[in-house]
């Protein structure tokens, strides 16, 4: 198992999900609290609520750069390469999960339980299984922060460089 996974395990018995452990991350990379956020962000849980939509780690992941780098009060500016940015991530995300047959909770449930010797026909989100691929995606989020030069620590005010 990932460290990072073994770090986030007590929030995942805590009922926390994909999604919201994501922007969790980013909210502790920020030194920020905000349960309204993690709160929202469990509405794309499991597909969006079982409804077979895109996996959480792929729209909470984008949501995640966007805490960093996107618009939130009327005196903000996006970072510039922001669209850029969430192309990247979506991009290699796509790339990542390919060999599972989509982006949906469901195709990424079940390919990543067949690829760990689970059942192959449980769409059910394992934490294990499901956890490096989490792992993989802080990796692939704090790898692009880099890249694009953002300040994970610092709350926005302003517009941005």
């Amino acid at each position: 198992m990932n460290p990072l996974m073994l770090e986030l395990l007590p929030m995942v018995r805590q009922g926390y999900c994909c999604s919201q452990l994501l922007i969790l991350l980013m909210l502790q990379a920020r030194d920020q609290q905000n349960p309204d956020l993690v709160r929202a962000m469990q509405g794309l849980c499991h597909g969006i609520g079982q409804s077979d939509g895109p996996c959480g780690l792929l729209t909470g992941g984008a949501c995640a750069l966007a805490l960093a780098a996107g618009k939130g009060a009327d005196d903000e500016t996006a970072h510039p390469m922001l669209t850029p940015l969430l192309n990247e991530y979506a991009t290699w995300f796509y790339e990542r999960v390919n060999p599972y047959g989509g982006i949906s909770c469901g195709c990424i449930a079940t390919g990543l339980g067949a690829a760990s010797g689970g059942a192959v026909t449980d769409a059910t989100p394992d934490p294990v299984a499901c956890g490096d691929l989490l792992a993989e995606c802080w990796e692939k989020i704090l790898e692009l922060a880099e890249n694009y030069e953002l300040d994970l620590t610092a709350v926005q005010t302003g517009p941005m460089p």
